[in-house]
């Protein structure tokens, strides 16, 4: 691992740990108790009880979301018009990019949407990134790659989904569920940065 590749995990690390905290904060902080403070003029103690901070928090997380994987699909769309389509299975990567910015764009129009819906949405994409690790992993697994913590991850990843949508009507607890998930996909990228890099003698 590239000491690029390292900092590319701390740094989705602490990205990841900063979406949890954003969604925990607006799951149990009552926004409205702010109204109630002497000092505030009525204008601006009636805008925070017409507005939905909560719903705020839930925007700003799908938004960073949406940039996240319009970045990645763009990428994987140059990579496949620049090297990929020399190589053999490189049209993979033009139908991963592809699918990457389908997936943004609805996170863009998943703005004005219950609450639940929202959840729904973020469950799913925690699931198909589980499934992709397990993937990767075992493809991985064939060129004697190092394969068990990403198999491990995308299987937690996967079990952490399928637990959330059980609770998925109540959205609050569901939250919590997947706050969890995003905490310990932190704490595997982090565990990746700081892994040792396999030496390979060649005779």
């Amino acid at each position: 691992m590239t000491i690029w590749q390292r900092i590319k995990n701390i740094l989705t690390a602490l990205m990841l740990i900063g979406l949890a905290l954003v969604l925990t904060f607006a799951n149990t902080f009552n926004f409205n108790a702010l109204a109630d403070i002497p000092e505030l003029d009525p204008e601006t103690a009636e805008f925070i009880r017409t507005a939905d901070f909560n719903m705020i928090s839930y925007q700003i997380v799908l938004l960073i979301l949406s940039v996240i994987l319009l970045a990645y699909g763009i990428r994987q769309i140059y990579f496949y018009f620049s090297m990929a389509r020399y190589m053999n299975g490189g049209r993979s990567m033009l139908y991963r990019g592809i699918l990457f910015l389908d997936l943004a764009l609805i996170s863009f129009s998943f703005q004005s949407v219950p609450v639940t819906y929202i959840m729904a949405y973020l469950i799913g994409l925690m699931a198909f990134s589980g499934a992709i690790d397990v993937f990767g992993a075992l493809d991985a697994r064939k060129i004697h790659g190092r394969w068990k913590l990403k198999l491990l991850r995308g299987i937690v990843s996967i079990a952490f989904a399928f637990y959330a949508f059980l609770h998925l009507s109540t959205p609050r607890y569901c939250v919590y569920i997947y706050c969890l998930s995003l905490l310990y996909n932190a704490l595997m990228h982090i565990i990746s940065a700081f892994r040792r890099n396999d030496m390979i003698a060649i005779q």
